[in-house]
């Protein structure tokens, strides 16, 4: 009841609990897992059997820094790669304690556009879909910030392939899909959230039958590129 009350009367407070969380993990020994249902552990295990070098992982909605992150046991395993969120709060955690990281302060989706971005006082929340788990009662504030295609937003990036495509957008992440078709063709894994039994069907159309189903945790499902499967060499090169 406390914490609620905090949230809902004095969101500000969060900023200082999500800046103590992204130091106490930095400082700490390296945890099992990072993400919400310990998909991370699956993830970096299958990585492991392929050269990695050259490489980045992009995770699009990546939230904070440390806490429920697809994308942050792969930085402390060594690997670096591209976050993008478009609230500024949080993009500047990336900024401090995430520095061998590109962070993008932007939205994603399948045009190149501004939107209206609804910022939740439980900042995971936050989405520029209205009414995708933000409502008059937990909104914050709204910015207006733009959005492009992921595609545009990694073009001048070198990288080799994309050892995972995390994809986490609060309602848009079959529009995210839709403008990443360059993207998606090097993401060896690609992990998104769904919300619905429609959702999953969506990814499969879009994603198309040269990517297979490998996992589901929680709300996560997790796909192999079968392309990049059968031409990468499988030798464990990176440590």
């Amino acid at each position: 009841m406390i914490r609620k009350f905090l949230v809902e009367h004095f969101p500000s407070l969060g900023r200082y609990k999500r800046f103590g969380k992204a130091w106490f993990d930095k400082i700490r020994p390296a945890k099992a897992s990072y993400s919400q249902h310990r998909e991370d552990i699956f993830i970096w295990e299958f990585l492991q059997a392929y050269d990695l070098k050259e490489t980045m992982y992009v995770d699009v909605g990546a939230n904070h820094p440390s806490d429920i992150s697809n994308s942050y046991l792969l930085y402390r395993k060594g690997l670096r790669g591209v976050v993008i969120e478009p609230n500024q709060e949080l993009i500047r955690l990336f900024g401090r304690f995430r520095k061998g990281d590109i962070a993008l302060a932007i939205g994603c989706g399948k045009e190149d556009t501004i939107l209206p971005f609804h910022i939740s006082k439980t900042p995971v929340l936050s989405s520029f879909t209205a009414g995708n788990g933000v409502n008059g009662m937990n909104e914050y504030r709204t910015a207006y910030l733009p959005v492009m295609q992921l595609d545009l937003a990694l073009q001048n990036i070198p990288m080799k392939f994309i050892s995972l495509l995390s994809i986490d957008v609060e309602g848009m992440n079959v529009e995210v899909l839709q403008g990443a078709g360059e993207a998606v063709k090097k993401s060896l894994l690609i992990c998104l959230e769904y919300d619905s039994e429609e959702d999953k069907q969506q990814f499969r159309e879009t994603l198309g039958t040269r990517f297979e189903q490998i996992g589901e945790y929680g709300c996560n499902l997790i796909f192999a590129n079968l392309d990049l499967k059968e031409r990468l060499s499988a030798a464990p090169t990176f440590r």
